[in-house]
């Protein structure tokens, strides 16, 4: 390999950085879920399934199964009320998809714990304060706490 592809190649690994929002052409249009919100689409598409009496190759596979398996794990009894909920709460703090989806799955308590586990939250030319992401992450405790 000449070292004219190895520069190539890393200036293309450099563009995609997720701590600065950049995901890379791949996730250009698309849209981030939490792992709840998963769980809902999966069990959406077996409710469908079992009211036509039939399963479709779809939910058959190993991956769907292991999928299932854990958002049921580790997303609890999260219920589509709390998860529309805790999506608006994301939403109205402005928080891109991919940045919502990885706090709505692991739960930061506190601020340090957010910036740590998504670093874009840090940048000092976006809007959010200390407190904002705090008031957020108190609100996103009450609603899983009270569902």
């Amino acid at each position: 390999m000449s070292a004219a592809s190895c520069v190539g190649r890393k200036s293309a690994v450099e563009e995609e950085d997720a701590s600065e929002l950049r995901l890379g052409a791949d996730f250009a249009d698309a849209h981030c879920l939490s792992m709840a919100e998963v769980k809902i689409v999966q069990t959406s598409k077996l409710e469908d399934d079992a009211e036509r009496g039939e399963e479709t190759s779809t939910t058959r596979t190993r991956v769907f199964e292991k999928t299932k398996a854990y958002c049921e794990r580790f997303t609890g009894s999260t219920s589509a009320a709390a998860a529309q909920t805790i999506r608006n709460l994301l939403q109205d703090a402005g928080l891109h998809d991919f940045e919502g989806a990885v706090i709505s799955n692991l739960k930061p308590v506190d601020f340090d714990e957010a910036k740590t586990l998504v670093p874009s939250l840090d940048v000092e030319d976006r809007e959010f304060t200390e407190e904002s992401i705090q008031a957020m992450l108190d609100e996103m405790a009450n609603v899983r706490k009270f569902e």
